[in-house]
């Protein structure tokens, strides 16, 4: 089982934290807390994209390109 690292989730720990701080309701606290996990979820779910892209380009353009340029260099 891999167990993932992520930067992130000590950041938003050290801002949950700082949030018990602030002097606010209990309920702008959990609102605040909300916010801020879903605002990470969103940032989670863009380089989930990001990377899903990148490995699509990498199908469709890169090794196309790889086995035309193969092809060509073996007939000459």
């Amino acid at each position: 089982m891999t167990v993932k690292i992520n930067k992130t989730n000590s950041n938003l720990d050290f801002l949950n934290a700082r949030l018990d701080e602030v002097g606010m309701s209990s309920y702008e606290r959990l609102r605040a807390k909300a916010s801020l996990a879903r605002a990470e979820a969103v940032a989670e779910v863009a380089v989930e994209i990001i990377n899903l892209v990148k490995r699509l380009l990498k199908i469709l353009v890169v090794r196309p390109y790889r086995r035309l340029t193969a092809s060509v260099g073996s007939a000459g």
